[in-house]
């Protein structure tokens, strides 16, 4: 764009016969416009990264991890139709830390247990605390409880299960869900500690 400018002013000097005078005037006058353009763009693309980064660090960064999982509850196996399936009460710790300086509260856990061997069906067996915060950098931990289900085994069938490929994620009060990582070397034993 300075280029054309510079150029088409260059031709009407030179078409016009003008003296040096136009060639510095018009020079300063379009340096000085092409200096508040360039400025103003550089301004706006600064302060979209800005409102960028002020919209990503409004929301909670929670991350933590789950632990201490137990199937010492309640157990028992059914079947209907000839289709056994295996029922437990469990319980387990979760260990949750906000990162970020936006207090918030648990609205919600999510367990996934399809990629468990043999997979698991997992309903909490009770809502989380609705006043459960989650302030800036101060961790909690909060004890989960929640029905297991594994479809097609018997209680003689259910080997302990490794709980590393369980899915954990944490609900915020602004609907954001955060992954939350299993402690290494977690199982789960129907019946048992």
């Amino acid at each position: 764009m300075s280029c054309t400018a510079f150029t088409a002013l260059g031709v009407y000097i030179a078409a016009t016969n003008k003296g040096n005078a136009w060639v510095v005037g018009g020079s300063a006058v379009f340096a000085l416009i092409f200096l508040v353009i360039a400025s103003y763009r550089t301004w706006r693309d600064e302060h979209d990264r800005y409102i960028g980064e002020i919209t990503k660090n409004q929301k909670p960064d929670i991350r933590g991890e789950a632990f201490n999982f137990s199937g010492y509850g309640i157990f028992g196996e059914g079947q209907t139709c000839g289709h056994w399936s295996v029922d437990c009460q469990t319980t387990f710790e979760l260990f949750l830390c906000n990162q970020r300086p936006i207090n918030t509260t648990l609205k919600d856990i999510h367990l996934d247990g399809s990629k468990l061997v043999p997979p698991v069906i997992f309903r909490l067996s009770e809502d989380p605390p609705a006043s459960f915060e989650l302030p800036h950098g101060i961790g909690k931990t909060i004890k989960v409880k929640a029905d297991a289900t594994v479809d097609g085994s018997r209680i003689a069938d259910v080997p302990p299960i490794i709980m590393d490929d369980l899915r954990v994620q944490v609900e915020d009060a602004f609907g954001q869900e955060h992954p939350i990582q299993i402690r290494n070397g977690e199982r789960l034993i129907f019946g048992g500690r």
